[in-house]
């Protein structure tokens, strides 16, 4: 089984569409799992179509919602508010069988074997509910920058008359969407750590395996279990970022204020508690690759149609990215796995 990851699809744009379409129609990938970073469409009819036609080539389908799919265009602000447009993109999630809530994706009976029983418990996926706010961002401002107001559309597009209490001047959309994670996450926290609690008592009961440094030394600290004595990979997403450390220096971006519009600190202790293998977010549509605080944090946009034309050969050929691969290294340690899928 595979984990594969995409973000900003933005299917809205017509070529984007061609994408989804030619994709699903040469792809069936039954016994893996596709997990979809946020911003597909803000029109409900497009995100059907093409979270249907996702869900349908996938054994298992992840989505969390972007800030695109909560703005409310002139049609829809008489039927709904984009707290209403939540549910109704949460029910719609449902109806398709498309997960938004956290869950261990079980290995197909294939590949579940003696040797490999760890593994074959399977692999956590946590969808984070998050928005940004202002006060994410850390580094000083630079002069005579536009506003974020200015920037983004979601100061315009998106509409909190349902809740009141809601202010995009302050952190209240942010501490609202976190409070969204809750009580799940705190359940499904205590279940994952119970599980890395088991295998840390089963591995104190088997022989270690000591691997020498390039001089021939063996240092006890980077002892590792033997293979099939690992813990279960866990994987968590979100459309926004965690950590300022994950989007470029203002200086080198066209809108400096960007960082403002971002990220979350409620985002970021809710992945810094799970301590994942792999988060996975979008937004930016920067592709990242990298390691902090031995997290792998993973950003792969298929983004607008200009954002494509800037990759080699125009972006033909991009695909999902295979972050996750219970085959590699004939199951082995599920953090070893994460961080190495996708970087060979």
């Amino acid at each position: 089984m595979k984990v594969y990851v995409i973000s900003d699809v933005h299917s809205d744009h017509k070529e984007n569409m061609e994408w989804v379409e030619a994709h699903c129609a040469a792809t069936s990938r039954q016994s893996d799992v596709l997990i979809v970073a946020g911003d597909v469409s803000d029109d409900l009819t497009t995100l059907r179509k093409t979270l249907q036609l996702l869900s349908s080539s996938y054994g298992y389908c992840f989505f969390c919602l972007g800030n695109h799919e909560l703005w409310t265009r002139k049609a829809e602000r008489n039927q709904y508010d984009s707290i209403e447009k939540l549910h109704r993109i949460q029910d719609l999630c449902t109806e398709l069988g498309v997960f938004t809530s956290p869950k261990k994706v079980p290995l197909p009976s294939s590949n579940a074997s003696s040797q490999n029983q760890d593994v074959a418990q399977g692999v956590w996926i946590v969808p984070i509910w998050s928005w940004y706010h202002a006060d994410w961002d850390q580094e000083p401002d630079i002069p005579g920058a536009l506003p974020i107001e200015r920037v983004m559309m979601d100061f315009h597009a998106c509409t909190w008359t349902s809740e009141p209490t809601l202010d995009t001047s302050n952190n209240s959309i942010a501490r609202y969407f976190d409070a969204l994670n809750d009580p799940l996450f705190g359940q499904i926290l205590e279940e994952i750590n119970k599980d890395r609690s088991r295998e840390s008592e089963d591995a104190l009961n088997d022989d270690r395996i000591l691997l020498p440094k390039n001089n021939g030394e063996v240092k006890e600290e980077e002892e590792k279990r033997k293979p099939g004595r690992s813990q279960p990979a866990v994987i968590s997403f979100s459309h926004f970022l965690p950590l300022q450390d994950l989007l470029p220096e203002k200086r080198m971006l066209h809108y400096p204020n960007l960082a403002k519009a971002s990220g979350s600190t409620y985002l970021a202790n809710r992945v810094l508690s799970l301590k994942p293998h792999v988060h996975i977010f979008g937004h930016t549509h920067f592709t990242q690759d990298q390691v902090i605080n031995r997290i792998r944090f993973v950003q792969w946009p298929l983004g607008y149609p200009r954002d494509q034309m800037r990759r080699r050969d125009g972006g033909r050929g991009w695909e999902p990215l295979v972050v996750w691969d219970s085959e590699l290294d004939g199951g082995g340690d599920a953090a070893k796995e994460c961080i190495l899928v996708g970087l060979l």
